[in-house]
């Protein structure tokens, strides 16, 4: 009987023990199942897409239960970062269109679309890999042929490049641009000039000047600025460098780039265009005998001389200069230059009187470069200054075209400055006028050449003004002093 009993109780002990074992092995099996279904949802569609259960940061962001396996790569959502759709402009010129667009926040650079109207579809024609540049010149194209542009924002994110929307089409057409005009812009011969309000009125002038040595202001019709048409240059600097004068002009609309207007002392003629890499007012400019300087706001920029000679001697219409050969900051606006016994002069206009500033050039042939020596005391609303050999200050002041205007003046003003008594405060006293000429209204620039001062005006752009004087007029520097 005990026997038995102990038969049956180790049946059952049996029985348990593999009945648990089996419940062991069941839960092992499920939890394993619910593990690798918890690691399988990432929430990537089969397409590619992502959908909202997406995996972020490594972390699952669904409902699955258990413990989630890591992805291997987060997913990034490239369309969060995609750039606004650019507003483009264009223009046309001689075989050649601008295309001009806003600046995109945050887009590392441009795709610029083009087609001809005999093409139904765009291709892209240019990469711009910098997102600060807001300007492209499509060129060699055929001549009065209109064509559409589109431009797209791109931005790199990792290794992906995400483009924005294309900008609405734009078309321009291409035409044949006029050359830069040679002749005067009001009055086209002698008489017609003697017989102006501003020969007749301002006798002073009249009596210094010699008619034979002035001439007409390039430009003030049509300048040819690489290959677009422009009739709103305003006209600002003059100096002489090596066989020719220098003329500075720019665009009162903004459009286009700045320029220079190459003349021959010789024929007193206009040769070719110097096109500036900027839109600079270049209100001031000088040549150190080596290097032509202009001003660039708060900077002055310079370049060899032979870039002049390089332009005439390739007898095209314009050259353009691409970039600086240095550009060197300055204490002031740079609004007028001069040079004299190796120091580069530059001031401000002002309302009141204040200090230019002298400095010193140094490695002229190579970098060239600037370290202020001197300053001087100028007048009011100078707008320009040149120096004689002999150390003679000569400038200009001017405000106003009319004489019914608060603050109007224009006028001529010499100096004789005492260099010798700077001493180590660099401090230059110009001394008292030695003599004043009244002139036209907006007188601007002034060069000294020879026994002659030429001086230029920028009142024959402004409709307003009474007594337009449209060419550089050439003064009898003795009868200034």
């Amino acid at each position: 009987m005990k026997r038995t009993n102990r038969n049956k109780n180790a049946k059952k002990g049996i029985a348990l023990c593999l009945a648990l074992a089996l419940t062991v092995a069941g839960l092992t099996e499920w939890g394993g199942r619910a593990e690798a279904a918890a690691g399988e949802n990432t929430g990537q569609t089969t397409d590619g897409t992502v959908s909202e259960g997406a995996v972020s940061g490594g972390v699952v962001t669904g409902s699955a239960a258990g413990t989630a396996t890591p992805s291997a790569s987060p997913t990034i959502d490239v369309s969060a970062y995609k750039p606004a759709t650019p507003v483009v402009s264009v223009r046309g010129g001689s075989k050649r269109v601008r295309i001009t667009w806003g600046k995109i926040s945050g887009a590392d650079g441009y795709y610029i679309y083009s087609r001809p109207s005999t093409s139904a579809s765009f291709t892209r024609t240019a990469t711009i890999a910098d997102g600060s540049t807001v300007e492209y010149v499509k060129k060699s194209l055929t001549q009065n042929t209109t064509y559409y542009f589109r431009v797209s924002a791109y931005k790199k994110v990792g290794t992906e490049i995400v483009e924005s929307g294309l900008s609405t089409a734009a078309a321009a057409k291409t035409a044949s641009v006029a050359k830069t005009s040679k002749v005067a812009k009001k009055y086209k011969g002698k008489s017609l000039f003697t017989s102006s309000p501003a020969y007749k009125t301002y006798k002073k002038m009249k009596s210094k000047m010699n008619y034979s040595k002035s001439f007409a202001i390039p430009g003030m019709k049509n300048t040819n600025v690489a290959g677009f048409g422009c009739t709103t240059m305003i006209p600002q600097a003059i100096c002489h460098a090596g066989s020719y004068l220098l003329i500075s002009a720019y665009d009162d609309k903004g459009v286009d780039y700045s320029v220079i207007y190459v003349v021959s002392k010789s024929s007193k003629s206009y040769v070719t265009t110097i096109v500036l890499p900027n839109k600079a007012k270049v209100g001031g400019m000088a040549y150190d005998g080596t290097n032509v300087w202009i001003s660039k706001g708060s900077s002055v920029a310079s370049f060899p001389y032979s870039v002049i000679t390089d332009a005439v001697n390739a007898g095209t219409a314009f050259t353009e200069l691409t970039d600086y050969q240095t550009t060197c900051k300055v204490n002031t606006t740079a609004a007028y230059m001069g040079y004299y016994n190796d120091t580069l002069w530059v001031g401000a206009f002002s309302q009141s009187k204040s200090d230019m500033y002298g400095y010193r050039i140094t490695n002229k042939e190579t970098k060239p470069a600037l370290s202020q020596a001197y300053t001087m005391q100028v007048p009011s609303k100078t707008q320009g200054i040149t120096f004689n050999t002999d150390g003679t200050l000569i400038l200009t002041r001017s405000y106003r075209v009319k004489k019914v205007k608060s603050g109007y003046i224009s006028q001529i003003r010499t100096y004789m400055p005492v260099y010798a008594n700077a001493g180590t405060s660099g401090k230059v006293l110009k001394n008292s006028v030695l003599a004043t000429t009244k002139m036209p209204p907006k007188v601007e620039g002034v060069a000294v050449y020879g026994t002659y001062t030429y001086t230029l005006f920028s009142s024959s752009y402004y409709s307003s003004c009474k007594y337009p004087v449209d060419r550089v007029i050439a003064l009898k520097t003795s009868k200034l002093v």
